[in-house]
């Protein structure tokens, strides 16, 4: 993805098949890092974005309603085919864990990231706070105005303006 076509985007259908296409060509081609923490494996794919029925019932399950943005993406893409892998530094064994959240086989980890992210910042997101993770401990907050945070535990850092952007940033490493 170039750094014009990253600049452009927005929460727009366009904009998520336009990551998807790029990201399935950068991943075709992408060795993998050895290091700590989850990687999308080579040859990964998107699987097909949800029906509209299927978001309706993930909005139910979740009890969330989702914004624009987030189900345009769910539309777009739902998880990868491959688990993301950790290489662990090649100090140990490497493990395995979904990147990007799928319906409806992540609902566990997806609850179990909001309930993280609530127990370990009572201050900075109130009860009345409305995020939703969708890759790792990113998470879409769309309270008042939308916008991505990285939230790790007690560590809650702006990551990027729009759900579009985020997920470029996180595929293409733009900084």
């Amino acid at each position: 993805m170039t750094a014009n076509e990253y600049d452009k985007l927005e929460n727009s259908m366009e904009s998520f098949e336009l990551i998807k296409r790029k990201s399935e060509e950068h991943w075709r081609n992408k060795e993998l890092d050895l290091c700590w923490g989850y990687q999308v494996q080579k040859d990964s794919i998107w699987r097909n974005g949800l029906s509209e029925k299927e978001l309706d019932d993930f909005q139910k399950l979740v009890n969330i309603e989702f914004p624009q943005s987030l189900k345009n993406f769910y539309r777009t893409m739902n998880g990868l085919d491959k688990p993301g892998i950790n290489l662990n530094g090649g100090e140990e064994k490497p493990s395995y864990y979904p990147t990007f959240y799928s319906y409806p086989e992540d609902i566990p980890i997806i609850q179990k990231q909001i309930e993280i992210a609530f127990s370990h910042n009572p201050k900075e997101i109130q009860a009345n706070s409305r995020i939703f993770p969708y890759f790792g401990h990113r998470f879409l907050d769309f309270t008042e105005k939308e916008k991505v945070l990285s939230i790790y535990f007690d560590d809650i850092l702006d990551w990027e303006e729009n759900l579009a952007k985020a997920i470029a940033k996180d595929i293409f490493d733009w900084q």
